[in-house]
């Protein structure tokens, strides 16, 4: 198991629908369940279970989502009569799991809420949410969502669901914006604001037999995750077009590395987990078998990208904010989800974290951001053609902070195959892009059920390795 967590909270679920339960999903669970057992949030627990004549392991990670409407709870399953390990969710409306043996139903869900509210003007912002106007006569405000880029319009009494949309809220709790009331002041109107947070706290989980339903799909979803195609590399590495060159042979650095790493993975026998790879041997083996080729790795300039969620699933992106337009625009987007961001103070860059550490002079930062927080957001995405599913984001305070983040990568790809050796720190990174490779593989599925380990649940996370100008790797933030 990895020391640090984990990038993803894995990309199992279709939920591409209403939730509301059809008629396929009533007669997907007719009869009595296999099995009916309760889980609490955070109590965590792993148990072997008989199920007609085989056993599974399963590992409750003790926490659950909220997305589109929906409650989930995520396993990992161990089943001893294939040796195969997956993620599993289960969800209200039924999801398979990657063996195609169980629908997993999450029932009888309790939940728990806490409440806070602020009073706030026009241009005012709170927790990323910024009131555009106020219309008192109306009774009616805008708001603008800088994490999501969604706008709302309430009026006095109306309850929306901002789940996903709001910063402070995360992936685990149903959020709900609600406009209390609008008072004028002596400054002019204000908006009285009410967040809900709903958290769940137990559920029963029921397993049903599996009557037909894709692998790793949900119960009625709308259609399965189909492979990408092969002209979509599956990494591409953006510099400046004004960059240094000290940052574009950096950027080679990272591209290089990249594609190295793809051409030898590739070339390994998938039968034979590599014992090189640790923990990932098994997420490696089934990247190996995904039937595809020729994958190549791509490079651009900052002032090329035109389209930033159709590149590749994972963007390298070279540079910091002042020497790569595209790094600038990534942190900014999602400024309120990073745990280390880039501050310039008196004409001086600093990196400062969330919690107040501060550094100057050559350092430089290795930062992935997923390109959603949710397993739903990231679903959508793909069944509509987003390809993108995270953001790397290598760059410095200088150009040798950025040579320094580079190279360190560059020795957490090539390493482990080459030397046997392996940078704990970076296997976030090197297991992401394993996943990636699935994505062009006939079962794209499994690029997201299939776990590291027997008792490893997955989740999506910011996260930053901060690394001296010697690659000196001195702090790991989460988001």
């Amino acid at each position: 198991m990895l020391t640090m967590r984990r990038l993803a909270l894995l990309l199992a679920l279709l939920l591409t629908g209403a939730i509301a339960a059809s008629a396929e999903n009533v007669s997907a669970f007719e009869g009595q369940p296999l099995v009916r057992f309760q889980v609490v949030s955070q109590q965590t627990w792993t148990k072997v279970i008989p199920i007609g004549s085989i056993s599974v392991q399963i590992h409750w990670t003790g926490e659950f989502y909220y997305s589109s409407e929906e409650w989930s709870a995520l396993f990992s399953v161990y089943f001893e009569d294939t040796g195969n390990t997956y993620d599993v969710f289960a969800t209200e409306r039924g999801y398979v799991d990657g063996d195609g043996k169980y629908i997993w139903v999450l029932k009888d869900i309790q939940t728990t809420e806490t409440i806070e509210s602020n009073e706030l003007a026009p241009q005012e912002r709170w927790y990323g949410l910024v009131v555009k106007s106020i219309d008192a006569s109306a009774g009616k405000i805008t708001v603008y969502s800088e994490y999501s880029g969604d706008t709302y319009v309430l009026r006095v009494g109306d309850k929306i669901d901002i789940s996903g949309a709001f910063s402070g809220g995360g992936i685990s709790e149903k959020t709900v914006l609600e406009l209390s009331s609008i008072k004028a002041t002596a400054d002019g109107a204000k908006a009285l604001l009410v967040i809900h947070h709903t958290t769940a706290t137990s559920a029963v989980v029921e397993l049903y037999p599996n009557s037909g339903y894709p692998p790793g799909t949900e119960v009625g979803s709308e259609s399965a995750l189909a492979p990408l195609k092969p002209n979509v590399p599956p990494a591409v590495v953006v510099v400046g077009e004004n960059a240094a060159g000290a940052d574009v042979a950096a950027g080679a650095k990272v591209g290089i590395a990249v594609q190295k790493w793809i051409d030898i993975v590739m070339e390994k026998d998938g039968g034979i987990p590599s014992p090189e790879f640790r923990s990932l041997s098994d997420l490696i083996s089934k990247s190996v078998l995904a039937p595809v080729q020729n994958l190549n790795a791509d490079a651009m300039l900052d002032t090329e990208v035109s389209d930033p969620d159709n590149i590749a699933p994972v963007v390298y992106t070279v540079g910091g904010p002042a020497a790569n337009q595209y790094t600038k625009l990534i942190l900014e987007k999602n400024e309120d989800r990073l745990p280390v961001k880039f501050v310039k103070e008196n004409g001086k860059w600093y990196l400062v974290s969330k919690s107040g550490d501060r550094w100057s002079g050559s350092y430089g930062v290795i930062l992935i951001i997923p390109a959603a927080d949710s397993v739903v957001e990231l679903q959508k995405r793909l069944t509509e053609g987003q390809v993108k599913v995270a953001d790397v984001v290598v760059a410095g305070l200088d150009r040798k902070g950025t040579y320094a983040a580079c190279n360190l990568l560059q020795r957490g790809f090539i390493a482990p195959i080459l030397s046997g050796d392996s940078i704990s720190e970076l296997e976030y990174f090197i297991e992401f892009q394993s996943r990636m490779l699935l994505l062009f593989g006939d079962d794209p599925v499994q690029a997201f059920t299939t776990a590291a380990g027997p008792s490893s649940g997955f989740k999506l996370q910011v996260t930053a390795v901060v690394v001296t100008e010697y690659g000196k790797i001195v702090k790991v933030i989460y988001g």
